[in-house]
């Protein structure tokens, strides 16, 4: 009986042996080396992706540095400083400054990454003036910017005394060049004057000079007519009321426009260039503001 209980306490033993066995070999010689493969592949997709991502940004900073060069002043710096000075004097004749001048820093080391030249410009002139030279110096594709710009209204009707301080740039390049950029920027938010020229009409400076008179052309009504909605535009300076629907043009001083949409308290005016700007009830049409392109 003894030998008996003998053999089945041996053969739960060599059961429980395989069983054990069994799940040690399962767990070292394929589980394991399957889970370490898998935890393998996981490491190596995570760094195949940073890779990826660090790769891109690479492209991309490649991408932006050719730009920069692009835009970047001839390579040598007084070469740079004599055709930059002679674009901004260019730049403010042909827009129409007067009492003009513009003069050039010195070329100034920046740490070895580059070459920083400062000018100063001084000239009088109107709004309008302003307002085209700087749609003209922001669609110029070269390295600079605008760092300070005082505007002091005169008693001479429209007339502003200006002052600026301009900042450009020369990259070190591994091609010389000796001409500056002649490519158009894509830095504004439109790309005609057209639509820009609503900032002198709007007569920001207004205790000078003449009255501008969309300061004083006020929403003061939004009516449904025979079921069609109505605006009513009262001209103050004019003491009169326009009254306008939807598709119907006006004229008020030297802005001209037409009604596109009347939603509510809102109003959509199309300006003769095309730029749509909104306007809402109690606001006067100075205070209009532009509406993206694709509205």
């Amino acid at each position: 009986m003894s030998q008996h209980r003998q053999k089945i306490l041996l053969a739960v033993l060599g059961l429980l042996l395989v069983y054990f066995g069994g799940e040690w070999a399962w767990q070292n010689f394929i589980q394991g080396p399957l889970d370490s493969r898998q935890a393998k592949i996981q490491r190596l997709e995570r760094d195949l992706e940073k890779r990826q991502k660090e790769l891109a940004q690479a492209r991309n900073a490649m991408q932006d540095l050719e730009s920069l060069e692009a835009q970047s002043l001839p390579s040598d710096p007084q070469v740079a400083r004599s055709l930059y000075r002679a674009w901004l004097l260019q730049l403010v004749t042909r827009v129409g400054f007067a009492n003009r001048n513009v003069e050039a820093g010195e070329p100034v080391n920046r740490r070895g990454l580059f070459q920083s030249i400062l000018f100063t410009i001084q000239a009088r002139g109107t709004l309008e003036q302003l307002t085209r030279f700087l749609y003209e110096f922001y669609r110029a594709a070269h390295l600079h910017q605008i760092q300070s710009l005082s505007i002091t209204p005169l008693s001479t009707a429209g007339q502003l005394d200006l002052s600026m301080v301009v900042e450009a740039l020369v990259l070190p390049l591994e091609e010389e060049k000796d001409q500056l950029n002649q490519a158009t920027s894509d830095r504004l938010a439109w790309d005609r004057y057209e639509d820009y020229t609503v900032i002198p009409r709007r007569n920001l400076f207004g205790g000078v000079g003449a009255s501008d008179p969309l300061d004083h052309t006020f929403v003061t009504a939004i009516h449904s007519v025979d079921g069609k909605p109505e605006v009513w535009l009262t001209v103050q300076t004019e003491d009169r009321v326009v009254k306008l629907k939807p598709g119907e043009s006006f004229q008020i001083g030297s802005f001209g426009g037409k009604i596109v949409e009347i939603a509510g308290d809102d109003v959509v005016v199309e300006a003769v260039g095309g730029q749509r700007w909104l306007v809402s009830f109690g606001e006067s049409l100075a205070q209009s503001f532009a509406l993206p392109p694709e509205y």
